[in-house]
């Protein structure tokens, strides 16, 4: 009886343990942390899903239900009843969330930029360290110029058939995973001297951003 006292606690400790990992990571994600290597979630989210939040929730429930914690076994009935629905406003929310972050172009961050060098002014060319932060391969689109206003001051994309290990298609560049690149990028204008910021960009994703000034 002592034994199932404690399997009980546990299966309900280990539900609050599995919920709370799932959104605590689907939110790093959301927002855009790139400290983490975040291939295996966007591939397997689906399975990830299942485990941690259906398996979390069952267990959370049973838990629950069997527990004779006094606190707990007074309310559990609606405890029962409020889990699931807690967790479908959850997910409600979270597609949402990410619906709208899908259609304003907010992705993850796939890269980071480690150094801008201007090249020249006139017209304005950077050199750019490229690193990844994602465990897999990924294009480069374009890239874009903003200044302290945050207005668009220029933009770059010069898309080619590019072939690498695995990935093959249009693009300015790719980023192999776990290798830093540089790239030149020549603007093709000339901006008044001031503080601005360069993006690198791909239509389905994020990747760095650094500021930079022109003397």
């Amino acid at each position: 009886m002592k034994n199932s006292k404690l399997l009980y606690r546990f299966m309900m400790a280990l539900g609050i343990i599995f919920l709370t990992t799932f959104f605590v990571v689907a939110y790093w994600y959301s927002m855009n942390i790139g400290i983490l290597k975040m291939q295996v979630f966007e591939q397997y989210m689906g399975y990830w899903f299942c485990f941690f939040v259906v398996g979390g929730a069952v267990l959370l429930i049973v838990g629950v239900l069997r527990t004779d914690i006094p606190s707990i076994k007074k309310f559990r009935g609606y405890i029962a009843i409020s889990i699931p629905v807690i967790v479908l406003f959850l997910l409600f929310s979270a597609s949402m969330y990410a619906f709208n972050q899908s259609f304003f172009n907010s992705f993850a961050v796939r890269s980071e930029i480690t150094q801008v060098t201007v090249l020249s002014t006139s017209p304005l060319i950077l050199s750019l360290n490229v690193k990844p932060i994602t465990d897999y391969d990924s294009r480069i689109d374009g890239a874009l110029i903003m200044d302290s206003n945050n207005n668009h001051v220029a933009e770059i994309s010069q898309p080619e058939y590019i072939v690498s290990e695995n990935w093959q298609g249009l693009a300015m560049a790719v980023l192999p995973a776990g290798s830093e690149i540089a790239l030149t990028l020549d603007f093709n204008t000339t901006l008044p001297s001031g503080n601005y910021l360069v993006r690198l960009y791909v239509w389905e994703g994020n990747h760095g951003s650094s500021h930079f000034t022109i003397p």
